[in-house]
């Protein structure tokens, strides 16, 4: 039972086993995140080619791949969030390429029940802490409620660590179902087509200029 800390993974065998592993895991979060919550097959084959994320491989007594986390050390490499906003927030770790952010943790169904969850995810708090750097994960309102996941973080983090926690964003998806217009409420925009060239610009301070009527 041993830990490696891996580039590049690009055995075929190895990689079609983890994807598959990668998206049962995920397909539930399907529909129960607003969001989507995993990467494309593609998406998830090119990043364990990618040497900039790192692969904490879980082995058996067979010296078997059973379960893995995956840590992107470069944050250019996550399409879904904004290098920006991390580099605001933590200027001194991000020059030093000291943000650390875990995209997903797998274990096998054969190995799931056993200690490996938790020893590949204090791998990676080990992996950031030494280096003073900054985990990062994000999770959706399902995992951070039900799964609990950010308290699973906190509590191994605390056991290894002086650590700040902090919730940096929220974002929530709101859905506005419609039964219907009120008596009257109608649109009065015309097609374009019906009247000749639009106009060069519209005042979207007057409601008339885009078909509302006035109350």
């Amino acid at each position: 039972m041993r830990v490696t800390i891996e580039r590049v993974i690009d055995d075929p065998v190895v990689v079609e086993e983890f994807l598959e592993l990668y998206r049962s895991a995920f397909s539930p979060l399907d529909t129960l995140a607003a969001g989507r919550q995993a990467l494309t097959d593609d998406e998830f084959r090119a990043e364990l080619v990618e040497e900039s994320v790192l692969k904490f491989v879980g082995r058996n007594d067979d010296d078997r791949p059973v379960a893995m986390a995956i840590m992107a050390t470069d944050l250019a490499t996550l399409p879904w969030i904004s290098p920006a906003f991390w580099q605001a927030r933590y200027p001194e770790q991000f020059a030093r390429n000291a943000i650390f952010y875990v995209g997903a943790l797998l274990v096998a169904p054969e190995a799931q029940g056993s200690m490996w969850f938790h020893r590949l995810l204090r791998e990676t708090i080990i992996y950031a802490a030494e280096r003073r750097g900054v985990g990062a994960i994000d999770v959706c309102r399902y995992n951070a409620q039900s799964v609990d996941i950010p308290r699973a973080v906190a509590k191994v983090s605390r056991s290894l660590t002086d650590v700040a926690i902090e919730e940096v964003d929220t974002q929530t998806y709101w859905a506005f179902v419609y039964d219907g217009l009120k008596p009257g409420r109608g649109s009065t925009l015309v097609a374009a087509d019906a009247i000749g060239e639009p106009p060069d610009e519209i005042d979207l301070r007057d409601p008339s200029s885009i078909g509302v009527p006035r109350s």
